[in-house]
């Protein structure tokens, strides 16, 4: 069968990345597409059309019946020329009378879209594609295990929020489940949105899953990368995590993937990693190596398979040992803590958390100590009042729900020496905290304030945790902290963990040597446009965490912020705050605004966008349920 990523990524035309520029981005994916009549009859097949429009000019038309055989074509376009010779003008047709439709020939940008917009209007479900050069395309995997009771994945159009694009969209939705593929099309028009239930679609799990949704059309992200991301929620039990899509494509399958996690992060159960061959060509003579705590095994790898996954048992593995994994291919693996009763409490029975994978070697290493220039330059910037990647960590009320905390174990070589500085309600220093990690585990706010003999920390409201590059001796360019941001259910102990992102922004100048992660620019004039998802079904609160840091202490700033949720119809509503520097805010959504469900509808689904104009703002969504489960996620822009 000819799948979606067979057909992508063999049709790729993949431009060399020109040197980058100061200040430009530093994603410097390229990626144009193009398309050829027997991938359009193969999709034409898997969708069982037989009436295909075909909007092109004469020679198009020829084509399509020397490539379409036994199918019947309906010749339209837009061009007077080819009305002349017997086309209809595109708009005139009964559209409910069409199966799909294949754009080509000349103009080939004009008439895709001017076809994506009919179809948009008549049936969004049906298949508009094109036969030619110079498409984009954006696309993204979000994978599950196979002991996933649902996965519910939001696919948002953000084309027009992010980079200006006014059409409709047509994505295609491909469903990986072991062996097997389901793929569909959906038009959505600009800030729509669809939800993907796996269970609409796979009715008996019996693999590991992943979700999947790609798009392609003459202009998306100007080629400044390929990244389009679902907001999922995997549910297993009485828990459930939620997720953002992961982007790894047409890479080697001989591409070296590394990941390790510390052993506490499963209390009592296993942790199971996904590992995608979705364009299925790994190399099945190379094995899937895997670590616990410094034992080596091999995992046969399953060719005939979109996905399989990894288990590790934590056993009685000490909580700084390391479970790892280590094999050869690409697709943007998904890890997850699978937890038994023993590990939660209040009659609660399991907990499910997770993250994608960030590449790290899984045996320690030591060839990234510091130079006597990086020890200088550290000196400089913390003498010049900055604080090299800083990671806010709100500390809550007594009384609050939750809590949340800091990890990062996984840093190979190890970080244990850090820096803490801690702000009042309304910014204020309060002081700082030099400490050194002796033992395995999270550090929660409780810890912080804890290790801080000063009475000022009752009034402590936000954390940045920072390393001590200077004492940890290690070299900044090229290390990845591996930061994890937790949060903890205080009554159940149900947990997730999120990517942490620094709050190395806001900075008000360009440091030398120490870049923001997007552009200098950004550094210098920060703004926030990050999305999510909001959900309020099934006794779901949605929250939203967002912090006001820097890496420069002496900035100050108010930023006006806009929480902004976008119906599936891609209607909005908006609640508006302010966040002082060095203050954090958590905002009940149904609280914020009252009529969420009804905004929301049947879906109880919709995008969630955290806007700022003032500055670059940390932000996180918080689920609940009433079973006392709790999920987390980084919200993300492009």
């Amino acid at each position: 069968m000819l799948t979606l990523l067979d057909t992508l990524f063999s049709s790729k035309k993949t431009k060399k990345a020109a040197p980058r520029a100061p200040g430009a981005p530093k994603d410097g994916a390229s990626i144009r597409m193009s398309s050829d009549w027997a991938t359009a009859r193969a999709r034409l097949v898997e969708s069982q059309a037989r009436r295909i429009l075909i909007q092109g000019d004469q020679v198009s038309l020829m084509a399509a019946r020397s490539a379409l055989p036994g199918m019947e074509l309906v010749w339209a376009s837009h061009a007077l020329g080819d009305v002349k010779a017997g086309a209809a003008y595109a708009e005139d047709l009964d559209w409910s009378t069409i199966d799909a439709v294949i754009c080509a020939g000349g103009e080939l940008a004009g008439r895709y879209r001017q076809c994506l917009r009919l179809m948009a209007v008549h049936d969004p479900r049906k298949p508009v594609l094109w036969v030619g050069e110079g498409f984009e395309f954006c696309g993204g995997t979000l994978s599950a295990p196979q002991e996933a009771d649902e996965v519910e994945g939001l696919l948002f159009n953000h084309f027009q929020e992010f980079f200006g694009v006014k059409d409709p969209l047509q994505f295609r939705i491909e469903i990986f489940h072991g062996p097997e593929v389901i793929r569909f099309y959906r038009i959505l028009e600009p800030n729509q949105s669809v939800v993907i239930r796996l269970s609409d679609h796979v009715k008996e799990r019996r693999y590991p899953v992943s979700l999947a949704a790609f798009v392609e059309h003459p202009i998306l992200t100007r080629e400044r990368h390929y990244r389009l991301r679902l907001c999922a929620d995997v549910f297993w039990r009485d828990s459930f995590t939620t997720l953002h899509s992961a982007h790894e494509f047409g890479r080697s399958p001989d591409h070296k993937v590394e990941f390790r996690a510390p052993a506490w992060m499963v209390r009592d159960g296993e942790m199971v990693l996904t590992i995608p061959n979705f364009e299925r060509n790994a190399d099945t003579g190379k094995e899937i190596e895997t670590l616990v705590d410094g034992t080596s095994r091999s995992l046969p790898r399953d060719g005939g398979s979109y996905l399989q996954q990894s288990a590790l048992p934590r056993g009685n593995v000490a909580p700084g040992a390391f479970l790892g994994w280590r094999y050869r291919g690409y697709g943007g693996s998904n890890w997850f803590a699978l937890e038994s009763e023993a590990a939660v409490k209040a009659g609660h029975r399991s907990n499910i958390a997770g993250n994608h994978h960030v590449s790290c070697p899984i045996i320690d290493r030591a060839d990234f100590a510091a130079s006597a220039e990086d020890l200088a330059r550290y000196r400089s910037v913390e003498d010049n009042g900055y604080l090299l990647e800083p990671h806010p960590v709100p500390i809550a009320a007594a009384d609050s729900p939750f809590v949340f905390g800091f990890d990062s174990d996984a840093a190979n070589p190890a970080l244990p020496h850090l820096r803490i500085d801690f702000f009042d309600a309304a910014g204020a220093h309060l002081g700082r905290n030099h400490m050194t990690k002796t033992e395995a585990g999270p550090l929660f706010s409780e810890d912080l304030l804890a290790a801080w003999n000063n009475p000022a920390r009752d009034r402590a409201h936000l954390a940045l945790v920072a390393h001590d590059w200077i004492k940890a001796g290690l070299r900044f360019k090229g290390f990845k902290p591996m930061a994890n941001l937790i949060v903890r259910h205080r009554q159940t102990l149900d947990q997730d963990f999120t990517e942490f992102q620094s709050c190395w922004r806001n900075l008000g100048a360009v440091v030398p040597g120490f870049p923001h992660w997007l552009t200098d620019q950004l550094a210098v004039i920060g703004r926030t446009n990050v999305f999510g998802r909001a959900r309020c079904d099934k006794g779901l609160r949605t929250g939203v965490v967002v912090a006001h840091g820097s890496g420069r202490l002496g900035y100050r700033g108010q930023a006006r912020t806009d929480l902004v949720v976008i119906n599936n119809d891609g209607q909005r509503r908006t609640a508006s705050i302010e966040v002082p520097a060095f203050t954090w805010h958590f905002v009940w959504l149904d609280e914020a605004l009252p009529d969420l469900a009804a905004h929301l509808g049947t879906s109880a689904n919709g995008a969630l966008l955290v806007q700022s104009g003032d500055a670059d703002l940390n932000c996180q969504i918080v689920t609940t349920s009433p079973a006392g489960a709790i999920s987390l996620q980084h919200l993300w822009g492009y």
